[in-house]
């Protein structure tokens, strides 16, 4: 008989709509031709099967029977790893077979269950609960409050969006290398591969750092809970520094003919145009300073105008004085920042900005393939909302706002974070005009001399 493998439900729950079903595990059948005879005479046979447990759960509605056997595409985020998981299953059982049947052995189901059971056993020292498994959960109990940060405080919304990200990215690395990692995989050699992965990908090094960042977090609460004993994340090597970010900024000039750019004839760009603004104006995230209401502006002594804000990642709450200009922004909408999307302001401000004259040519680095190579492209091509952010702390620099007052409003931790973030191109400037006094840079004679 030709060995044949098909992977079933444990409970189909036939008749229940997806939101009335559970999650169940799917075994892996293994016929073969082994039986039992169930007669005196020697006739009558009884096929028996290796019943295996494949240790996954699924929704049947997530599940595609005969004649695929797998789970459907994009049903679930797991989808691709449980799959290739019942992939390595099929393989490994027919290895074991076919293994006994070159000794000329007819194995029994229990003596392929404990030949399984021994293969499987050194691919996880801990397998109560796998390392793509911990994140799905760990993710799971941070948004609805089950699991602290170590302050003991509630992941910030922000937080666990970055944790799903680096989620899709460690799912994304594993299709692309068709591997199942775990545990013992994370490791100094796979930290390479995986920043060149993302190196291909065109990430910069920021963004890599962060996920980085994720990954140790995942390890080590891991650890904590006695799921492994791997400590290579621990390592020095185990790291990616962050650099000082290469973004751009609007300078005031920039800002104020952006500003006075007339829109009245295109609404919906009018409202993108000042919600930019006013994130440059008041040097907050996008999504801290889109939430802002009447009851968010109070006045000052001298009766200035402010407005208070609760920062989401940081949860600190600052207070920044309106210059004229966000003023006069959000007295055109009643004190209300209007309804838009982060989407909808990242495709149009690059129009507005185009509109607006900013047209400079700036050099950036592209990264591909590990390696690097400067491109020169139109400033405005680079706007996003959260060059907003970074204008507004980066013109206060400038303008000689003390590093401590910007951080009191901007929500940095420490001065050197602060200076990482801005474009700090002031002091290159002092330089500059301090040595263009110098007699090497104005005496035409000094090189005749």
């Amino acid at each position: 008989m030709v060995p044949k493998i098909i992977f079933k439900l444990h409970e189909p729950q036939h008749g229940k709509e997806l939101n009335e079903q559970k999650e169940t595990y799917i075994y892996m059948f293994f016929s073969y031709g082994f039986y039992h005879i169930i007669d005196e005479k020697g006739k009558k046979k009884k096929y028996i099967p290796l019943k295996y447990s494949t240790g996954k759960k699924v929704k049947p509605a997530h599940w595609l029977d005969r004649p695929v056997y797998r789970v459907k595409k994009g049903s679930t985020p797991d989808d691709f790893l449980i799959n290739l998981k019942l992939d390595r299953l099929q393989d490994k059982i027919q290895d074991i077979y076919f293994e006994f049947e070159r000794s000329g052995i007819i194995p029994s189901p229990i003596q392929l269950k404990e030949r399984l059971d021994v293969e499987l056993k050194g691919m996880d020292k801990y397998p109560s609960k796998s390392f793509n498994e911990y994140i799905r959960q760990f993710i799971t109990d941070a948004k609805n409050g089950k699991r602290l940060t170590r302050e003991k405080t509630r992941y910030k919304p922000l937080s666990i969006k970055n944790l799903k990200g680096f989620q899709v990215q460690i799912t994304e690395y594993q299709k692309t290398r068709n591997i199942i990692l775990s545990y013992k995989h994370i490791n100094v050699n796979f930290l390479t591969d995986f920043v060149e992965f993302y190196n291909q990908k065109g990430y910069s090094k920021n963004t890599i750092a962060r996920h980085i960042k994720h990954l140790k977090l995942i390890m080590r609460s891991a650890k904590e809970e006695g799921l492994h004993d791997n400590r290579s994340y621990e390592s020095r090597q185990f790291r990616v520094t962050q650099v000082k970010s290469g973004n751009v900024y609007l300078n005031e000039m920039e800002i104020s003919r952006m500003y006075q750019l007339d829109l009245s004839g295109q609404p919906q760009m009018e409202i993108v145009r000042d919600v930019f603004l006013l994130g440059c104006y008041l040097a907050q995230h996008y999504h801290d300073y889109k939430r802002i209401g009447k009851t968010n502006v109070i006045k000052l002594d001298g009766g200035k105008t402010a407005v208070k804000i609760t920062q989401i990642r940081t949860g600190k709450h600052v207070i920044v004085p309106l210059r004229p200009e966000a003023e006069n922004i959000l007295r055109k909408y009643d004190y209300k920042i209007p309804l838009t999307t982060e989407r909808k302001i990242n495709e149009k401000i690059k129009k507005i900005g185009k509109m607006a004259g900013i047209t400079e040519t700036v050099p950036i680095t592209i990264k591909k393939g590990g390696k690097q190579f400067v491109k020169p492209v139109p400033k405005y091509q680079l706007l996003l909302t959260h060059t907003a952010r970074r204008s507004g702390c980066t013109n206060m620099y400038m303008a000689n706002i003390p590093s401590a007052e910007i951080i009191a409003i901007s929500g940095h931790k420490t001065e050197r974070e602060l200076l990482m973030y801005i474009q700090n191109i002031k002091k290159e400037l002092e330089i500059a005009n301090k040595l263009s006094g110098h007699p090497f840079f104005s005496n035409p004679g000094l090189i005749h001399a």
